[in-house]
């Protein structure tokens, strides 16, 4: 018989007189009566489903009874919640199997929470559907199963932006030392303030080496480096193979002055820019 009752069990993972705490309980229940929801918002007109509390018991196991109502009386309230019941039991049998339907992927941050305190204090959660479906049990291994699968979905989902191009980097130098046993220069970014490590060729090493003292003139200097520039998945800069490194100066500028001439001198802004900065990325 369909019922528009759905009874929730929460026990410690040291058995029924084990001690829960508040916000396990309170957190366990909330998580999962947001994932029924979602799970009957999938049919028509289930989005309108609220919860009524009709029980509350701290005795051991914690209970908690919630009634489905609708504020819309034209909202078939017990036909959407068998549906909405069975879709929970199937598509969370599945996910035990590493299947993971598009409502819970929606809502991962919700199930990876309910998941992670079945791992944590609480042993068991028990979904009791007061009607002919089996009651949904979340033990620890069926908690295990279930994050590993959320977690392989969530990593397949991750765009992987890493790629490689030539460009340029400004920054300052914080410290002078190797990477992976290249010489190389750690640069902070300009732009983004991320630590940056600049492997230098032999001939740059070389060269950069015998112009200045690596602890003395290198430490603090702000310079413009040149080369291949690696981006990790997430499209950050993680590292350069540098081609060329320059130290980059500023000089006072007479505001009066540059009033009285045309700066551009007919070059436009980019090409005014390379000039200054004695490079171009053609």
């Amino acid at each position: 018989m369909s019922s528009d009752r759905i009874t929730i069990q929460v026990e410690s993972n040291i058995g029924e007189d084990g001690p829960l705490t508040v916000t396990d309980t309170l957190d366990q229940f909330r998580d999962a009566f947001e994932l029924l929801t979602v799970a009957i918002a999938q049919e028509a007109g289930g989005e309108k489903i609220k919860w009524r509390l009709e029980s509350l018991s701290k005795n051991s196991p914690a209970t908690v009874t919630g009634v489905g109502y609708s504020p819309d009386p034209e909202v078939p309230v017990i036909p959407l919640m068998q549906t909405g019941k069975q879709r929970f039991s199937r598509d969370m049998a599945a996910l035990r199997e590493g299947k993971v339907a598009p409502w819970i992927q929606e809502r991962a941050s919700t199930a990876k929470s309910l998941f992670k305190r079945n791992l944590n204090g609480i042993g068991r959660t028990v979904f009791d559907f007061d009607d002919d479906l089996p009651r949904t049990v979340f033990i620890e291994k069926f908690a295990r199963s279930s994050l590993e699968a959320l977690n392989r979905v969530e990593a397949l989902l991750v765009e992987d932006r890493s790629h490689s191009e030539h460009g340029a980097l400004d920054g300052h130098v914080t410290e002078t030392k190797t990477w992976n046993g290249r010489p190389a220069v750690y640069v902070k970014d300009r732009l983004t303030g991320r630590l940056v490590p600049c492997v230098l060729s032999d001939e740059l090493a070389n060269k950069v080496g015998s112009a200045h003292s690596w602890s003395d003139a290198w430490n603090g200097q702000r310079v413009r480096v040149r080369g291949r520039l690696f981006y990790d998945k997430s499209g950050v800069i993680s590292r350069i193979q540098a081609t060329d490194l320059q130290d980059v100066t500023s000089s006072p500028v007479d505001f009066k002055a540059l009033r009285k001439i045309n700066i551009l001198e007919g070059r436009s802004p980019t090409q005014h820019l390379d000039e200054i900065w004695g490079y171009n990325d053609d």
